[in-house]
């Protein structure tokens, strides 16, 4: 009975690859993760999700206890396939559950001319399936106010143990391009305001490397903490 009972339990995140939580979803199949782009869901949602022009989080739901992670970015209304921008080159992810990428850690490449009211989708790639990738889209509208500390917090929250490692090499995150870790850093908190790669004592140790993603991320809280 205790066998079943924790085979139960795993269950959830056995089947669950992984969920975009915010931004919302475009949509959700289990069954069509693996279709590029956005898991199957070819049909932009009429309700899009305001993304602040200067950044927010992206909070997942990890099904895996290790995955590459990407986050890609496309603008305009119906953009398809054109997923040509990279907001977040292909990191390693470990731990399952709450795993939440800091504002701080996406980059808007310089020259997109993002203003207020534009569309885009970004869309998450990971290679949590073993003959592929898998995919999540967001349907977004950029507008120019910022997220309040509170609001940030309460999009963005990571799992006891999640840790973040940067890569060199490594390609995008559905290829099997050969990468090696070159740092580390670990969120070790549960806590809304937390971020991915927080500075906690074991996120200290992260070298220089992937110190933009740490402290970008951090940056961002302590700017919003003093509205």
């Amino acid at each position: 009975m205790k066998v079943q009972l924790l085979l139960g339990a795993l269950l959830p995140l056995v089947s669950a690859h992984f969920e975009l939580i915010y931004p919302a979803a475009r949509g959700f199949d289990e069954d069509n993760l693996g279709q590029f782009p956005c898991g199957g869901q070819n049909t932009v949602t009429t309700n899009r999700t305001e993304f602040p022009i200067t950044g927010a989080p992206i909070q997942l739901l990890m099904g895996h206890t290790s995955a590459k992670v990407q986050v890609l970015l496309a603008l305009g209304n119906d953009p398809g396939s054109n997923f040509n921008i990279t907001l977040l080159p292909t990191f390693q992810e470990k731990g399952p559950q709450n795993f939440c990428i800091g504002a701080g850690a996406l980059q808007f490449p310089a020259g997109l001319n993002i203003t207020e009211g534009m569309n885009a989708t970004i869309q998450v790639v990971t290679n949590g399936d073993p003959s592929g990738g898998l995919y999540n889209c967001a349907d977004i509208t950029f507008t120019s106010t910022q997220l309040s500390a509170s609001d940030y917090s309460s999009h963005c929250s990571n799992s006891t143990g999640v840790t973040v490692s940067a890569l060199t090499n490594a390609g995008n995150a559905n290829s099997s391009t050969s990468d090696s870790t070159t740092s580390a850093a670990a969120s070790g908190s549960t806590s809304a305001a937390a971020s991915a790669a927080s500075g906690t004592s074991t996120g200290a140790a992260a070298q220089a490397t992937f110190a933009s993603f740490a402290l970008g991320a951090m940056g961002v809280l302590a700017g919003m903490a003093a509205l």
